[in-house]
């Protein structure tokens, strides 16, 4: 089905398949012959039973096997948390991009980006404009590692971890993040040919 990439990248669990879910317009559902475009304007509540996801939206609009474009959205998981202005996705490029994202899962607590661009065959997110709570994080750019755990500002940025500051100015500064070892590690020298440098620019 056209909805299945998009819930798995915010699922982030690329590598299950979305068996089976159930649509709740708020509203008409209107579909174009013509175009192939299925419009929800209204809204409404995308529910996957296997796997424990919702996903809802106050307007819908997708093109099964083309994109996938939503309004004040929000989907829960048992882990993930995420909401957004906006989405326009490219079902054949498999990549996303957001207005307005707020996530939050293990690593991170509200996490906000003015813009978020994510890559769903390689697990990957960037985001501009980023303020986090959790860690205490604000960064130019983040390009975050959802597989791995790890993530990468780049710009200006200052984190804040415990009795430590760390603070980065002008477009060479670089700061690595790597979690899951019980506390947080952070770098400001990252390795020279670190994948995630990779993603800066695009």
């Amino acid at each position: 089905m056209g909805l299945l990439p998009l819930a798995l990248f915010l699922s982030l669990a690329l590598a299950a398949r979305f068996a089976a879910f159930s649509v709740e317009p708020a509203g008409p559902q209107r579909v174009n012959l013509d175009t192939g475009v299925t419009t929800l304007p209204q809204g409404g509540v995308l529910v996957d039973n296997e796997n424990g996801l919702r996903l809802k939206a106050g307007y819908i609009e997708y093109k099964e096997g083309a994109f996938i474009r939503a309004r004040a959205l929000e989907l829960l998981s048992e882990k993930e948390t995420f909401r957004a202005q906006s989405l326009d996705y490219s079902i054949p490029k498999q990549e996303a991009r957001f207005t307005g994202l707020l996530f939050s899962n293990q690593d991170f607590a509200n996490l906000r980006a003015e813009l978020g661009h994510g890559f769903l065959s390689e697990e990957v997110l960037i985001a501009k404009g980023v303020r986090a709570e959790k860690p205490a994080l604000t960064a130019e750019t983040l390009v975050v590692d959802l597989r791995r755990r790890e993530a990468l500002a780049a710009g200006n940025f200052t984190l804040v971890d415990g009795q430590r500051t760390l603070k980065g100015t002008g477009p060479s500064a670089r700061l690595l993040l790597r979690f899951g070892f019980g506390r947080l590690r952070a770098e400001t020298q990252v390795p020279q040919g670190h994948r995630l440098l990779g993603y800066l620019g695009r």
